[in-house]
């Protein structure tokens, strides 16, 4: 009999604590320990349309756009005001970007570009378009374009 009184005095005291872990966190706030942070949001890497691509670059004053093609490709056609990063510099690492800056890769018809944009997603680049169909289908859709070799920035 003792040790079933011993039993239940365990349980008694021993149920509430039981409840309380059970019933899960207090929607009471806890001076000691703040609320946790929103979850940060997942990264973005979406494929879209030359239209949808002159649109951002006209609304994302802060969007940079990457040609990851060859310096020869970038020499018979260009995006003005794009950068030049092969696609084997973005693999081994050499991008030097900021990772919270927007970036709109682009390549010759959008193979390349989605394989850079995937790697850099990897490596934590929080917001990156593909130019769907590459710089083919923005000279389809009748984009400026410029042509020949750069003039060498100061």
């Amino acid at each position: 009999m003792k040790r079933f009184s011993l039993i239940a005095f365990v349980v008694f005291l021993l149920l509430p604590i039981g409840v309380l872990l059970l019933s899960g966190p207090s929607q009471e706030a806890d001076q000691d320990n703040p609320p946790a942070e929103p979850a940060a949001a997942a990264p973005l890497f979406r494929t879209v349309s030359a239209p949808e691509a002159a649109e951002l670059m006209k609304t994302r004053k802060n969007l940079q756009v990457i040609d990851v093609r060859t310096p020869q490709e970038r020499n018979e056609l260009r995006i003005a005001d794009s950068r030049l990063v092969p696609v084997g510099d973005v693999i081994r690492g050499v991008f030097d970007g900021a990772p919270d800056q927007p970036l709109m890769l682009v390549c010759a018809v959008g193979g390349r570009s989605f394989v850079a944009g995937k790697v850099m997603i990897a490596r934590g680049y929080q917001e990156i378009y593909n130019l769907g169909g590459g710089i083919e289908s923005w000279r389809q859709a009748g984009l400026p374009l410029e042509t020949g070799p750069e003039n060498p920035q100061p």
